[in-house]
């Protein structure tokens, strides 16, 4: 177990280079299975997340070649219907993007226990639903989901709007045989980032309106070089801890037109937010102002950054619509109402997952005195390098071995 040791109190300032996307990277590495010539994947962020990936792909006997900590090649010739690993299906839920991809080429999957997850905790009804419209045979059990068949094109009306199902979806319908159409599909930045990489690998996907995917089946996909897009979420993440430790921090290599959705909020408690080409810089030059937060799927507040703003909202002057750091937190009715304080007190925590760990580093960041965060491991399912980013702006950070 590693803990994260930060002394809080000081203005971060400085630049960081923003990674590839976490949630486009999956997509476009089990992507691969549908290919049977070698792609080439550059911008992949260096997390643990993706070494799952790529060792469940290996496991499925996918060849992966190295070529450097971003850049990979992978050739999947020799790819063939698999049980796969618990062990790595279980620590990763983005191992559902399996099925739709095995459904495509290989005709047949079991992928016990994705995620880790409980299915009536997490459901995965959308991604069976779609699925099996398209033609596919698909059992769930408490053991795992198994599914076999080849796709055929189909129409499927999205009841609520899901990232995984979306993607599921594009995937086996790919090389399906006829036409797929989705309504009420997600159009998040790595949804539509999955998307240009199959239209130039040979893919016939349009989008004519928000929401609408039209995939026409393709007989094969031809290998291709191709540069995963940046994360939004981890620029948002940076971005909430510069508000909070009130410093100027720019980010590079960011994709402005994918953070739109945040600049109305962040702008709304009091940022400074400037904009180049390839560039982001925020600052904070009084108290943060209280606001209202609601997520919504894309082009809404992702959820994926709602725990580190809602901690920021707790350095808020007022009342915004994490007990244990000091925060003052009412919840009732699933709405959070926060009362600001000025600062957070040091405390010894432990993060429970990936997204509330980095909200646990922000209230660290932002608190009086030494705080300890155990299990930054989590963290590093989606932030690579993030001590060392956080030491290169200032801030007082040591990383070691033990609990907290």
């Amino acid at each position: 177990m590693k803990t994260l040791t930060v002394t809080g109190g000081r203005e971060l300032s400085g630049e960081v280079r923003i990674r590839g996307s976490k949630n486009a990277a999956l997509p476009l590495l089990f992507s691969s299975l549908l290919f049977s010539e070698p792609i080439e994947l550059d911008n992949l962020p260096a997390i643990t997340d993706v070494e799952i990936a790529l060792a469940l792909l290996s496991s499925l006997g996918v060849k992966v070649t190295r070529k450097g900590s971003e850049r990979v090649a992978l050739d999947p010739s020799s790819a063939r219907p698999s049980v796969c690993d618990p062990g790595l299906t279980g620590a990763l839920r983005g191992s559902l993007y399996l099925l739709g991809a095995a459904a495509g080429r290989l005709g047949e999957l079991t992928l016990p226990h994705p995620g880790g997850c409980n299915f009536g905790a997490r459901p995965i009804d959308l991604h069976l639903e779609v699925l099996r419209a398209m033609g596919l045979s698909v059992s769930a059990t408490e053991e795992g989901v198994f599914v076999k068949g080849r796709p055929k094109g189909a129409c499927f009306d999205f009841p609520t709007v899901s990232v995984g199902a979306t993607v599921n979806a594009i995937l086996a319908a790919t090389l399906a045989e006829g036409r797929t159409v989705l309504t009420g599909a997600a159009r998040e930045p790595h949804v539509l980032d999955l998307i240009a990489f199959l239209r130039r690998a040979g893919a016939r996907i349009a989008t004519p309106s928000p929401g609408a995917v039209v995939i026409d089946g393709v007989p094969r996909l031809y290998g291709i070089a191709y540069r995963v897009c940046p994360d939004m979420i981890e620029a948002g993440t940076y971005l909430s801890f510069a508000l909070a430790t009130g410093g100027t921090v720019s980010l590079r290599a960011v994709e402005a037109a994918h953070l739109a959705p945040l600049f109305p909020l962040y702008v709304g408690m009091g940022a400074k937010i400037g904009a180049g080409v390839g560039t982001l810089t925020v600052s904070r030059p009084g108290r943060l102002r209280p606001v209202r937060i609601q997520t919504a799927p894309y082009p809404g507040f992702p959820t994926d950054l709602q725990p580190q703003t809602t901690a920021l909202a707790c350095l808020s002057d007022g009342e915004s619509e994490l007990q244990k750091a000091g925060a003052k937190i009412d919840v009732a009715n699933g709405r959070a109402t926060v009362l600001g304080i000025p600062r957070f007190t040091e405390a010894d925590m432990t993060a429970p997952d990936l997204r509330a760990g980095a909200a646990l580093t922000l209230a660290a960041l932002a608190s009086e005195g030494e705080s300890r965060i155990a299990r930054y491991e989590l963290i590093e399912r989606g932030y690579a390098d993030l001590w060392r980013n956080l030491s290169s702006l200032g801030a007082c950070v040591t990383l070691g071995d033990g609990g907290a």
